[in-house]
């Protein structure tokens, strides 16, 4: 249903094209007549000196030079801007790369510091482990002979 009704009313656009009222633009016509002091004007306007009329046919020719060179120096401009931004960020990439190489080489130096404390052998307990066994012994043995002479005593 929906297509038909856009099916009829596009058919009628191209059948019945929709009017257009527009008023024709006046061609304006740039008459220069050359008049003298107190001769009277052969048209209503703005009287200029030919210096004056020059310098407008002047700025008017240059016009679009004037513009295509400001475009060009703004276009310079953002060139410039952007290229100090992206070697902004070269020099930023570069020191976080050098940065995370010493991180690396730190890192590296305290996993082999740790490597050699763990791989290290271990110094020989043997004697000191005989002599807390001895002292521990006797302590044990005068500790139970304490006791019980304590225990015989009363």
């Amino acid at each position: 249903m929906v297509r038909k009704i856009l099916t009829l009313y596009l058919i009628s656009f191209f059948v019945f094209p929709p009017l257009v009222f527009a008023e024709e633009t006046e061609e304006v016509s740039y008459d220069i007549v050359n008049i003298k002091k107190g001769d009277p004007a052969p048209f209503d306007g703005i009287l200029l000196t030919p210096a004056a009329a020059a310098q407008i046919a002047v700025d008017k020719k240059f016009e679009d030079a004037e513009c295509g060179l400001r475009i060009e120096y703004e276009l310079q401009l953002q060139k410039r801007d952007y290229e100090l931004l992206l070697s902004f960020k070269d020099v930023e990439i570069h020191t976080w790369k050098d940065k995370y190489e010493a991180m690396m080489i730190l890192k590296t130096s305290q996993i082999d510091d740790l490597r050699e404390l763990v791989l290290k052998p271990k110094p020989a307990n043997g004697p000191l482990a005989v002599a807390l066994g001895f002292g521990i012994g006797t302590l044990t043995s005068l500790g139970i002979f304490a006791i019980s002479t304590e225990i015989a005593n009363q």
